[in-house]
């Protein structure tokens, strides 16, 4: 459903780089694949021209969605989904998911509505293995939801999930790859940096 529409343009990557909330290397993630990006997952969404910018680009992927809600299943996520959420026409609500005490995450009964019957877009901020998105797709869909697509600024893992396709707003720019076809294993004596996330 999302379009190509509203890539990044080099301004916006050179502001990210010179602030160093995106790094370009060569790097391991958790969910085994590498590519030659790292953005700060902690500190990208913190400066608000730079997660306007990025929200309105994934915004315009999704504009022709009619959109009712925009739901996010992390704390990093809830923030650009904001973001996302001011810049469709007309603006969506924004349902986010709370941590529990015990561990996990659930969205708070007193905002089901917002998803029941609802045209549900799901964002998160980075998508590294696809296990977030895939119980928090399940979660929104057993509440009613229908989702519509699944964007996020970088995804590190597959590129569908539960049968939506996943819209990298930087994939373009920076693939990830199986451990076994990066070209950047062989292009350097360099290891891979291994990345936490």
């Amino acid at each position: 459903m999302a379009t190509t529409a509203g890539r990044l343009d080099s301004t916006i990557i050179s502001y990210l780089k010179k602030d160093l909330l995106l790094r370009e290397g060569h790097f391991a993630f958790r969910s085994g694949r590498h590519s030659k990006v790292l953005l700060d997952r902690d500190r990208l969404l913190a400066d608000s021209q730079a997660a306007s910018r990025m929200g309105y680009a994934l915004a315009k992927a999704f504009f022709t969605a009619k959109i009712d809600t925009v739901a996010a299943p992390s704390i990093w996520g809830a923030g650009l989904a904001q973001w996302v959420a001011y810049f469709l026409e007309p603006r969506a609500k924004i349902v986010y998911a709370t941590p529990l005490a015990e561990g996990g995450w659930r969205i708070a009964p007193n905002l089901h509505d917002l998803i029941r019957d609802r045209r549900v877009l799901l964002i998160d901020n980075l998508m590294i293995s696809g296990e977030t998105i895939q119980r928090f797709d399940a979660q929104v869909s057993e509440l009613g939801g229908e989702v519509l697509g699944i964007g996020t600024l970088w995804a590190g893992a597959a590129t569908v999930v539960r049968g939506h396709e996943v819209f990298g707003l930087f994939n373009d720019l920076y693939p990830a790859y199986e451990s076994e076809d990066c070209p950047l294993c062989g292009a350097s004596d360099v290891p891979a940096e291994t990345v936490h996330y």
